[in-house]
């Protein structure tokens, strides 16, 4: 009965879960980038921005107004003496901007600032899409390999488990081996069935994720070793460098002081050219066509205002200081991150070394007992708990073989490079080629996107 569960384990791990065709895993983040709800809404909000960028630079050029209008008029010269006319209205107008205290050159830096800011935005969501989508692509190859391992291991000791019980039945072997056998092959069984869960788990969090359930088969990604900096401090300066979220910091205190130099434009008088152009007939009690041309400058200065343009200034001034507060807290971060990411990937690749040393030492032993076992000065319980550590050693070298792995991605994802390194240009993205060749390849996911966003 023992025999028929752990093969029927063995048959249920063996069926895939919701697996369809084969992956990579730059394909996986090119997929799960575009189809991110957070990229899709930043990619918005930079449409917004640029728009806000043209609104700006309008502040340049000339506004040109109609008017027209049509009505009654009652003029009043002398007592008793009331003319009534009906009259009519035309004007052209024409107002150009001349110099307005650097208020639309202020704005123009000010939104173009903003638009670098969103631009940094998109790219730093990006690279923390990216960098999730490599960690459940990762762990669902962790989970495969460790059940593999675990069904290896459930073989092995039903093989083992059958040559005690007929030791036993022929009288050679106990009851205590027996028993100590099921006990042991229960454990595998348990293993099996935790690995499976395990990689179910994975999936389920690879789905959520990526959008998309997990291939049929996916490719383990290579990572150059010319990729990762050679030490912490050249792996610092390219963040400082060219890190996403250092960039948009920068950019925001830019907008900042360009904010700060638009306030001041209250201070200064504006001048402007004014052509006005109309076409006017019974105007004033006089029923005759009244027509002018004017082409003034015209300067204004505001003289006072309760005190709330000189308020402004100090605002926007207090907003430079907080907007460079809060780029020396990304700086901060930006080091933590890369301090917590470098750390995990020197220590878990000095880990691989001794992690293999012990795989081979426990295969090596395992290797031994069963050569002694052949001459009868090993037990099959002793080859038993020889398997269990094979199987514990190769477990935790597998695991840390992934997880050194993540690490090396999640130190690119710390310098700002990760996109770079899986081959992911955020301008291809906006192009009508690149939708569509994704839709090519993965015609399901964009179904999902047209039915999310109908329009």
């Amino acid at each position: 009965m023992r025999i028929k569960k752990a093969i029927l384990v063995l048959a249920f791990t063996a069926a895939p879960v919701g697996i369809v065709g084969a992956e990579t895993l730059n394909s996986v983040v090119s997929a799960a980038v575009l189809s991110s709800p957070q990229v899709q809404s930043v990619m918005n909000a930079r449409n917004a921005v640029f728009e806000e960028v043209k609104q700006a630079k309008g502040g340049y050029f000339p506004k040109i107004d109609i008017g027209a209008g049509v009505g009654w008029e009652k003029t009043k010269v002398f007592p008793g003496d009331d003319t009534e006319l009906k009259r009519t209205e035309a004007n052209l107008s024409l107002n150009q901007m001349l110099f307005d205290g650097f208020l639309t050159s202020s704005e123009v830096g000010r939104q173009s600032s903003r638009l670098d800011s969103v631009n940094h935005r998109l790219r730093e969501i990006a690279e923390e899409t990216a960098l999730e989508t490599a960690r459940s692509y990762l762990e669902v190859l962790k989970r495969q390999s460790l059940l593999v391992q675990a069904e290896n291991t459930l073989m092995t000791h039903v093989r083992i488990f059958e040559q005690i019980r007929r030791r036993s039945d022929s009288g050679v072997g106990t009851v205590a081996s027996i028993k100590q056998a099921e006990g042991r092959l229960a454990l595998a069984e348990v293993n099996v069935l935790s690995a499976q869960n395990n990689l179910l788990d994975a999936q389920s969090a690879y789905q959520r994720v990526t959008g998309k359930k997990v291939a049929a088969s996916m490719e383990d990604p290579t990572i150059e070793e010319s990729w990762i900096p050679a030490t912490f401090e050249q792996a610092l300066a390219r963040a400082y460098d060219q890190h996403p979220t250092l960039k948009l910091a920068a950019a925001d205190v830019e907008a900042a002081r360009h904010q700060y130099e638009s306030s001041r434009s209250l201070m200064f008088p504006t001048l402007n050219l004014e052509v006005n152009r109309t076409w006017n007939n019974n105007i004033d009690g006089v029923e005759a066509p009244n027509e002018d041309i004017t082409a003034m400058v015209r300067m204004r200065y505001n003289l006072y205002n309760g005190g709330s343009d000189k308020a402004r200034v100090r605002q926007t001034r207090h907003q430079i200081d907080e907007a460079k507060n809060i780029q020396a807290d990304a700086a901060r971060q930006t080091l933590q991150s890369l301090d917590l990411s470098w750390n995990a990937y020197e220590i878990l690749g000095r880990q691989l070394d001794y992690l293999e040393q012990h795989v081979t030492a426990t295969e090596s032993t395992r290797d031994s007992y069963l050569k002694q076992f052949n001459i009868g000065q090993r037990s099959l319980l002793d080859l038993l708990d020889t398997e269990n550590e094979v199987f514990s050693s190769q477990n935790a070298f597998n695991e840390a073989i992934y997880d050194h792995m993540l690490a090396q991605y999640r130190v690119l994802s710390s310098t700002g490079e990760l996109l770079d390194v899986l081959e992911l240009d955020l301008k291809a993205m906006q192009t009508t080629t690149f939708v569509q060749n994704v839709a090519a390849s993965s015609p399901t996911l964009m179904e999902r996107l047209r039915k999310l966003n109908p329009f």
